[in-house]
């Protein structure tokens, strides 16, 4: 064969290099990732560079069945423009294009293999519909990821217990996200929940593309096969630092937007269009509650003073569309639910930089303004309909508090004159240890501020009650990790149904030299089993989840 001469050869090379670049800017700006699933039924979404249809092929144990998608421009993906100059020079920073493809007529239960291609990339996974009834599940949650691309690098405040208030921990952001993601995903979880503060600032997108790294891309793929349950918080709604807009009705619409377009589908019947929803999955029933903002505004009931578009975030107080919503929810759950848990971002009970009364003055003068004590008046609610446990976030701690003393009120039969009710714990969780913050407590014992008081629900606080053990420079047990919540809900033989809550810590293996050499999964002393009270007989008697 001739050698080609040197114009042809180097017309050739710039040919193939731009057909390389045409490829790979036409394929998956967001690679596909799962949502709402339902019975028979879920939903797949994936984001490409340009605006042509892709394909997605999956694969029964009975058939093969293709479907084509219609994309949409998502034009509330796109860079502020303070953002370009922080980009890579080859990535793209025009809009990219939705897909949503709803999947129905699933068997229950069934993992079915998938397939997408676009642009001339292929991408492969694997889905579930949600399961029957009766069938065990295992859902993990957590709070307070809050990506961004800084936090490579970035290593968060690890208050030492009764010592240094600004030592850092052992590893980054990233790594600590990342690990936290590796072990979920080796739980086979059947759904991963969120409680707000998914990114840095919602209103960059930068802090979104970092998100995605995380849970489908350079650093894991568990959201191709793990649907995800998101409920907004308050970084969510915030527009960014300085001229990005803060909590501006310009920035917390343009990140609201931004939220919206990842999470919302048309094919929820639960998910009205708002920042919350329901989720019905097997036994349990998930709400998820917007608790951004409240009104009146810079009042007591309010959890951000910094927010006052009322465009965007809903007020969850009595008499607001949200609270009317979610006592309807909860009513119907505690019918048809062998457990109901509700996950929104506020903690209401807690000793952290949040857990002061909401007000103006600062911690100093005991008050704040992004405070999760006004979620409290939905207390009353979750004790009269049964809810079993709540999961927020927002102080950045594993904390974990009990509401005793209070009585549920059964749903009343056709020949009762009064409902009846019978004793209610109300268990809530601060689950906000995903990725970013390692917090200690603001008050209370080992608190950092004048004691104000304290919380006195709580059971169990990571700092206090997980206390750290060295040998030299290597941590050998203990002391505040990044984590998540594990959820097993299962049904014993003899019909009775147990959900067991167990907090998990991903601890930093190390050598002498105080290096990391590997991560391990480890339990909280802090697991609870929960009992529903009604014992039917099983249709299908099944084993604890592994």
């Amino acid at each position: 064969m001739r050698p080609l001469k040197p114009n042809l050869a180097i017309i050739i090379t710039t040919l193939l290099i731009h057909l390389t670049a045409m490829s790979s800017s036409a394929g998956f700006r967001v690679k596909p990732y799962l949502l709402t699933p339902e019975p028979n039924a879920i939903t797949v979404v994936w984001f490409s560079n340009d605006s042509n249809p892709g394909t997605l092929t999956i694969t029964t144990a009975n058939d093969s069945r293709q479907f084509t998608s219609t994309p949409t421009l998502a034009d509330a993906l796109t860079y502020h423009p303070l953002e370009l100059d922080q980009l890579d020079k080859d990535s793209p920073t025009e809009a990219p294009y939705k897909h949503v493809i709803h999947l129905s007529k699933l068997t229950a239960s069934e993992r079915i293999s998938y397939e997408v291609e676009q642009g001339g990339e292929r991408y492969q996974g694997t889905l579930m519909a949600s399961p029957l009834p009766y069938s065990p599940i295992r859902f993990i949650i957590f709070a307070d990821c809050e990506t961004e691309p800084e936090s490579t690098g970035k290593h968060t405040p690890w208050p030492q217990p009764n010592g240094d208030p600004n030592r850092l921990y052992i590893a980054d952001q990233t790594e600590g996200f990342k690990q936290n993601l590796r072990v979920i995903q080796q739980r086979n979880p059947d759904f991963l929940a969120f409680a707000g503060d998914l990114a840095q600032s919602g209103g960059e997108q930068r802090d979104w593309d970092e998100f995605w790294h995380h849970l489908n891309g350079k650093y894991g793929n568990l959201a191709g096969s793990i649907p995800i349950v998101a409920a907004p918080g308050n970084h969510d709604a915030y527009g960014g630092p300085k001229d990005l807009g803060r909590f501006s009705a310009d920035g917390n619409r343009r990140a609201d937007a931004k939220f919206r377009t990842y999470f919302q589908t048309p094919h929820d019947q639960h998910h009205p269009p708002q920042g919350y929803h329901r989720l019905d999955f097997g036994p349990i029933t998930l709400i998820s509650i917007d608790s951004t903002n409240g009104l009146p505004d810079k009042t007591d009931r309010d959890t951000n003073w910094h927010l006052t578009a009322r465009d965007h975030a809903h007020d969850f107080n009595p008499g607001s569309p949200q609270y009317r919503w979610l006592q309807a929810q909860l009513a119907d759950a505690q019918q048809h639910s062998q457990f109901t848990f509700v996950q929104f971002h506020h903690v209401p009970y807690s000793v952290g930089p949040h857990g002061f009364p909401a007000g103006d003055k600062g911690h100093n003068h005991a008050q704040d303004k992004q405070s999760g004590i006004p979620m409290r008046i939905l207390t009353p609610l979750f004790m009269q309909y049964g809810v079993d446990a709540v999961f927020a976030g927002h102080d950045e701690m594993y904390e974990h508090s009990i509401i005793t003393g209070g009585l549920e009120q059964l749903p009343k039969s056709d020949d009762e004159q009064t409902p009846q009710t019978r004793p209610h714990d109300l268990h809530v969780l601060d689950v906000g240890i995903a990725g970013d913050g390692l917090r200690g407590p603001y008050f209370g014992p080992g608190g950092r501020h004048e004691n104000f008081g304290n919380n006195p629900y709580q059971v169990f606080l990571a700092h206090n009650n997980a206390p750290e053990l060295w040998d030299g420079k290597r941590l050998v047990s203990g002391g505040k990790h990044y984590g998540h919540v594990e959820v097993n809900v299962t049904q014993t033989t003899a019909g009775q149904w147990q959900a067991t809550l167990t907090p998990v810590y991903i601890f930093p293996l190390m050598n002498d030299q105080g290096e990391v050499t590997a991560w391990e999964r480890r339990v909280y002393d802090d697991e609870v089993t929960l009992t529903n009270a009604t014992t039917t007989s099983p249709t299908k008697p099944s084993p604890p989840a592994q």
